[in-house]
């Protein structure tokens, strides 16, 4: 188990963080998937995944603020999961706005996005009642990760249940966390080699969620080799992605396929918001001030530190812009891009001068 240590403040002057468009995609529903410019597209309805994620940002900013928004807020994506939930302990995805799921089953990313948003209601200063709801679904969820062969369904579920487990919950997880995270260790010794310190022949999308999972899962059982192997794979994202002190993600027109030329458009704010909260973890876990930098780094991607030099978050709205192409910026604000926006702003506020105070209502 990591020891805390004490935060260095990162200068720098930074929007407010606000709930608003966010409050505008969601519905009584859920959050809608897709926007149209900063309008909710209801044709593109809801998924799962969306869902979790904001229950994330929710349960995190409530846990920071207090806020009731926020907490209706939790109500409102906790209630569209426990609607998703099969009988089985499996989730459905993707719903029409008729309210009517359009899969028999969700992919295996989307149950570790799930088991990632139950954890995180476990493990926040929040109401029993959603704890209590969290755990219920939690549960019969757990068995699953053990046959994935995705590796990002892996290394999600890795995120929950690290969570839970820290909040005194499902304390007989701890061998399925040992259990994953060997297997999310053995995928990168087998792919691992010099110059290329990765789990894959390829950088696709939310890459950092890999050494995330790992820094959390040495928290949890304080296995040295999941640390070694979440370093070496965080600094060699480092160095493919932050270029001449700028984040560059691997874009996903083409992505970036060993050996080959990498993508570098378009950029998704969903790689952005993994390779800083890989930073983060880093941090917490190392002590090591370098990931809180780079932490910063990724950040300011969203304020016009890029490739493009334009902001991706907008004030205005409280939104985020769909990504970065080699033509502009995306003009669309969905779901998924504001909500990573969003949870960037909300971790990284801890370590930003007078940062609460970036915390409004309006």
């Amino acid at each position: 188990m990591s020891a805390p240590h004490a935060a260095p403040l990162i200068d720098g002057h930074y929007p407010e963080i606000s709930l608003g468009h966010l409050e505008t995609l969601t519905d009584r529903t859920g959050v809608i998937q897709h926007a149209i410019y900063s309008i909710p597209n209801r044709r593109m309805g809801y998924c799962t995944d969306d869902n979790c994620r904001a229950l994330v940002a929710a349960v995190r900013h409530h846990e920071i603020t207090g806020s009731r928004r926020s907490l209706r807020l939790v109500s409102t994506y906790l209630s569209f999961v426990h609607y998703a939930q099969l009988t089985n302990g499996k989730f459905h995805n993707f719903m029409g706005f008729e309210q009517i799921f359009l899969d028999g089953e969700g992919s295996e990313d989307c149950l570790g996005r799930t088991l990632w948003s139950l954890g995180q209601c476990l493990a926040a200063n929040i109401h029993d009642n959603v704890k209590q709801v969290a755990h219920e679904l939690l549960v019969p969820a757990l068995p699953y990760p053990e046959t994935m062969s995705a590796l990002r369904g892996r290394c999600y579920s890795l995120l929950g249940m690290t969570l839970a487990i820290g909040a005194g919950y499902v304390p007989e997880a701890v061998d399925r966390v040992r259990a994953l995270a060997d297997s999310v260790v053995r995928d990168y010794e087998n792919q691992a080699g010099p110059g290329w310190e990765w789990f894959e022949p390829y950088l696709t999308y939310s890459n950092a969620l890999m050494p995330l999972a790992l820094f959390c899962s040495y928290e949890t059982t304080g296995n040295t080799r999941y640390l070694e192997v979440a370093r070496e794979s965080y600094a060699f994202l480092e160095k493919q992605c932050i270029i001449d002190g700028m984040l560059q993600v691997v874009g996903c027109n083409g992505w970036y396929f060993k050996g080959r030329e990498r993508a570098w458009f378009d950029q998704q704010p969903v790689d952005v918001m993994m390779m800083i909260l890989a930073a983060v973890a880093g941090f917490r876990v190392t002590g090591a001030p370098k990931y809180l930098e780079l932490a910063k780094v990724s950040f300011d991607w969203f304020f016009g530190h890029n490739a493009l030099g334009v902001p991706v978050h907008d004030p205005v709205t409280g939104g985020c812009f769909d990504g970065l192409m080699a033509t502009g910026r995306n003009s669309n604000q969905g779901a998924e891009s504001t909500i990573c926006c969003l949870i960037s702003q909300i971790e990284m506020s801890a370590y930003i001068v007078d940062g609460r105070s970036l915390f409004v209502e309006n």
